[in-house]
């Protein structure tokens, strides 16, 4: 039986830009996936900044001024799901209480 052949280099992130509703980003095989924001609660939260702030580490991107990231593998593969109601709440929380700690002087 065959099995497919399954290159380290192909899923590897290149770049990564934003629409308004989606991240997308750029593999080594020339390919561009589109990523729902929505997917990513506080990469969607994120200011433009923030966003452009990654690092590209083989199969994955993170983002450490939001401490999100997302697993390439999972992404080029379906494996990703649309997160819970409950972990969103958990993260509209996350997110207003970031909002805060930023609009309160220190």
């Amino acid at each position: 039986m065959l099995f497919p052949v399954i290159h380290d280099t192909r899923n590897e992130a290149t770049g990564v830009r934003f629409t308004d509703e989606h991240a997308m980003i750029d593999l080594a095989d020339g390919r561009i996936i589109g990523v729902p924001l929505r997917w990513f609660p506080l990469l969607e939260a994120a200011t433009d900044a923030q966003r452009q702030n990654y690092q590209l580490g083989g199969r994955e991107i993170y983002w450490e001024d939001i401490d999100d990231g997302m697993d390439l593998v999972a992404l080029v593969s379906g494996l990703y799901l649309e997160p819970s109601e409950e972990y969103m709440a958990e993260l509209r929380q996350t997110i207003a209480e970031r909002e805060f700690a930023l609009a309160t002087p220190t």
